[in-house]
């Protein structure tokens, strides 16, 4: 209750002083809801209670700010969007609008080849319902309730987004799919939130094996992959890669893929043959299904991979990979203590990378499900 009312309260407290006090209580609660009661009335009917201070729809929000916002708010018209975020979701807690800035979709106009200006992006206008359908959660998120990892609620697309966290100074960065830093956070509208962003976010087109091809950090295993004819037997929709890089090879004197057939591969077999060894290893880095960091569940569980073989992940304190079938090396802390390293761990700032059939997480040392010959 403001000033202005407890003002008003005393004002009419004086002035009624001879009516007794039922009467005055009686009118002085009376007052205080009238006007919430005549603001409800105007109300949508049987529209949802929203928590916060916010009197707009997102909609409504862009409508009003459209200088500010006049790239996106004309893509959204174009994309037939602006009428859906207009309205409640009927399917869920509201919506989530990560909204680009003009600057941002100067830029992504910069770099796309496909589209000299503005003008011809909003003439595409499959291509603009669809971005703009990426740019919308099927649920109102805060930014509190991201994790480190996909977010679980998907895209009016059926995507989902990645959401990444960094320090600057004493404050949070937060980016999604590592591209579009979040510069204004949780604008709170009647049915969503809305985050601005400097960047235009991209669907990913490229599978987990092409992603793997088009890196050279990670030569070997994609030569591994070439060789044993895996993209051939990978008919799975979803799955989810684990790659080491080239410099994890190094370290056990792998210096490319022919090091590595000389290693591991059982003679006499082509490296398509299942039984290889050399086969096994590579498909024993792919797993069924779509596995982002914070997807795995907390504890012990196996995954099924390619190679018919299980891998076990432990998610605790930290995520260990395959405990116990090898030891990696070991640490000795500052009181003396010697610890055994018999488990893979995942290279943070390698993982999560997003491809269009699954997650691509970066690991630690050469995985298999027996020791590496």
């Amino acid at each position: 209750m403001n000033m202005n009312r407890l003002s008003g309260i005393r004002f009419w407290n004086n002035r009624l002083f001879g009516i007794r006090r039922p009467v005055i209580i009686s009118f002085l609660v009376l007052w205080v809801i009238l006007p919430e009661v005549m603001t409800s009335c105007k109300s949508e009917p049987n529209a949802p209670i929203w928590s916060g201070e916010a009197t707009l729809t997102i909609g409504q929000y862009l409508e009003n700010n459209q200088k500010e916002y006049s790239k996106f708010y004309r893509l959204l018209v174009g994309g037939k969007m602006l009428t859906t975020l207009h309205a409640y979701n009927p399917y869920g807690d509201g919506y989530t609008l990560f909204l680009p800035t003009d600057e941002a979709i100067d830029h992504f106009i910069q770099q796309n080849q496909k589209y000299g200006t503005f003008e011809e992006l909003l003439k595409d206008t499959s291509f603009i319902k669809m971005l703009t359908r990426y740019h919308t959660l099927n649920k109102k998120v805060h930014t509190d309730e991201f994790p480190d990892g996909a977010l679980v609620d998907s895209t009016l697309t059926g995507d989902r987004l990645v959401a990444s966290f960094s320090a600057i100074g004493d404050s949070q960065l937060i980016k999604i799919n590592n591209v579009a830093p979040i510069i204004k956070p949780n604008l709170n509208m009647t049915n969503g939130y809305i985050h601005v962003i400097s960047e235009v976010l991209q669907p990913v087109n490229i599978s987990g094996y092409d992603w793997l091809q088009q890196h050279n950090d990670y030569s070997i295993l994609a030569q591994a992959m070439k060789l044993s004819g895996i993209q051939k037997k990978l008919n799975w929709d979803k799955y989810t890669l684990f790659a080491e890089p080239d410099s994890i090879y190094h370290r056990y004197g792998i210096n490319n893929v022919n090091d590595l057939i000389s290693r591991i591969a059982t003679p006499g077999l082509p490296l398509t043959t299942k039984t290889n060894v050399f086969f096994q290893f590579t498909a024993y880095h792919i797993l069924n299904g779509e596995y982002f960091m914070n997807d795995f569940p907390w504890g012990s569980s196996k995954y099924l991979t390619l190679s018919d073989e299980l891998l076990t992940i432990y998610v605790g304190k930290d995520v260990r990979i395959n405990t116990g079938v090898a030891t990696y090396g070991t640490t000795i802390s500052e009181s003396g203590v010697k610890t055994v390293i018999n488990y893979i761990r995942p290279i943070s700032e390698g993982c999560n990378i997003l491809t269009s059939t699954g997650p691509v997480h970066s690991i630690s040392e050469l995985m298999y499900y027996l020791p590496l010959p």
